[in-house]
């Protein structure tokens, strides 16, 4: 018996592989029962094994769920938002896996089986060779299991680029009208979210937009095109900007040159602007809030009080 079309199918799926599969490249039921009775396959689940010298991993045994029963299950929920590296999944964590249509499946140790009847918006995709729920149902499933998780969640997904606010916003007003667990946490988050439309390109662009949600600056926009250039975050109508500068940013020479020219190019066009590190926004806020509320101040802007 060739086991080569075996391994070279399951090099593809975590070492795993189906009855089904290997009905596909000649393996009959009663060759598959042979196999793993004598351990050249291991079953983990009814018509799913894994191929021995694959090393078992957490990956193999969602692929293995999400394998088992039809072959159609999809990622979801926690174990979703942990392919879309958004969460770390528990030891102790089962695996979530929705299944579609009317049948319900048995209860399998490791599973937590998931049969909505809104199916809006799972649009499964491969994450890490896995069939998974799309970014936006993601985040709304795991609003409805983890809602004091949700607002990292969420802020990942957007430096990411995985989903954007609108594409979000759109998404809870889709299922608003299912009235479906986890609108209410993600409705709560988006009426309150303080930072910009577009996702930020780094870690430090969104720790600036945290400060200043924090504090009462008007509304911002982010990766404003300025001629040939973009300005990191500011206010168009009064003309102020702010860059942050991380270590990364400038590593040549090349960099601080185009720095230079970018901010005269600014300046040209009468755009103030201010530069801040990591320290200047971990380690002195005020002085932060403080040189923004000035630059908006000389530029009549006059929302702040006293």
């Amino acid at each position: 018996m060739d086991l080569k079309p075996l391994h070279q199918r399951a090099a593809n799926q975590h070492g795993l592989i189906t009855r089904f599969q290997a009905a596909e490249l000649g393996i009959s039921q009663s060759q598959w029962h042979r196999l793993n009775n004598r351990g050249l396959l291991l079953p983990i689940y009814p018509n799913v094994s894994a191929i021995f010298g694959f090393p078992p991993t957490w990956h193999q045994s969602v692929l293995a769920a999400v394998l088992s029963g039809d072959g159609l299950g999809i990622a979801s929920h926690r174990t979703a938002a942990a392919l879309w590296g958004i969460w770390t999944p528990k030891e102790s964590e089962p695996i979530d896996i929705i299944k579609l249509g009317r049948k319900r499946m048995t209860p399998v140790d490791g599973i937590q089986f998931h049969h909505p009847r809104d199916h809006e918006d799972i649009a499964p995709i491969k994450r890490e060779k896995i069939r998974t729920t799309s970014a936006a149902r993601t985040l709304l499933d795991f609003a409805a299991v983890e809602p004091y998780k949700l607002p990292l969640a969420t802020e990942k997904m957007l430096i990411n680029a995985d989903i954007s606010r609108d594409r979000l916003i759109a998404a809870v007003a889709r299922h608003s009208e299912r009235g479906r667990s986890g609108i209410g946490p993600m409705r709560d988050l988006l009426a309150t979210w303080p930072y910009a439309s577009k996702p930020a390109d780094s870690v430090l662009e969104l720790e600036m937009q945290r400060l200043l949600g924090r504090h009462e600056f008007p509304k911002f926009e982010t990766q404003i095109p300025i001629g040939p250039f973009r300005a990191d975050l500011g206010w168009p109508e009064w003309k102020v900007a702010s860059e942050t500068d991380g270590w990364g940013k400038y590593e040549r020479r090349e960099d601080f040159e185009r720095l230079a020219k970018r901010d005269i190019y600014f300046q040209k066009q009468g755009w103030l602007i201010a530069h801040f590190t990591w320290r200047d926004i971990k380690g002195r806020s005020r002085y932060v809030v403080q040189t923004l509320r000035d630059l908006l101040r000389s530029r009549g802007y006059s929302g702040f009080g006293f």
